[in-house]
């Protein structure tokens, strides 16, 4: 009967339990041997030790051999694509071009369509989005009083805090106390922001 290392196989688990909490994905069997590789030479004997571990009922494996995901970490994930760059500060030239795309998780940024736009400027900062951040707008043509927005006027776009005023006109409030609030008659809204993914450099 072979025998196994009790302490690989309770490092393992660990770890893709870890993984699935981080990814919402299974490791495969390649990134599992890169992971340990003094404890698995090769990927059949990463796939021992999942058998045993799959045994035991501590990991479920699909019909070609991967790893289920826990349900407990499954998240529905949605598709943003990422469509340029946006004001934090003056408005710029609207957007719209497509330069790839990001699968966010619906747990964090919520459903329905949703778009990336790189922050240009500083007015956001006291919101913690910088320049260079990337944030997630959730498109719809309406807004709520306080809502951050990503505000259309004339051709340009700006993320601003939105406060509609009893008079009919609008603010575009700036979140940094060295820029001026934005102050319209009317403005188009394109999107409520929903999330901000911090860019470190």
């Amino acid at each position: 009967m072979r025998r196994y290392d009790e302490e690989l196989l309770r490092t393992l688990h660990e770890y893709i339990i870890d993984y699935q909490k981080l990814n919402g994905s299974s490791p495969t069997y390649r990134k599992i041997a890169n992971r340990f590789p003094t404890c698995f030479s090769s990927t059949s004997k990463v796939k021992n030790y999942l058998s045993v571990l799959s045994e035991r009922g501590l990991i479920e494996r699909a019909g070609d051999g991967s790893i289920k995901v826990d349900r407990r970490f499954r998240t529905e994930a949605v598709n943003a694509p990422l469509v340029g760059q946006v004001a934090c500060g003056e408005p710029i030239e609207a957007y719209e071009n497509i330069e790839g795309s990001f699968v966010l998780p619906a747990e964090l940024y919520g459903r329905g369509e949703l778009m990336l736009l790189k922050a240009d400027g500083e007015s956001m900062k006291n919101v913690g989005i910088d320049d260079g951040d990337y944030i997630v707008i959730r498109k719809q043509d309406t807004a709520e009083y306080g809502d951050m927005v990503l505000a259309i006027i004339g051709t340009g776009g700006t993320v601003k805090t939105f406060y509609p005023q009893e008079n009919g006109t609008i603010i575009l409030h700036p979140e940094n106390e060295h820029y001026k609030d934005i102050i319209v008659e009317e403005c188009l809204i394109q999107g409520v922001v929903v999330g901000c993914m911090k860019r470190y450099r």
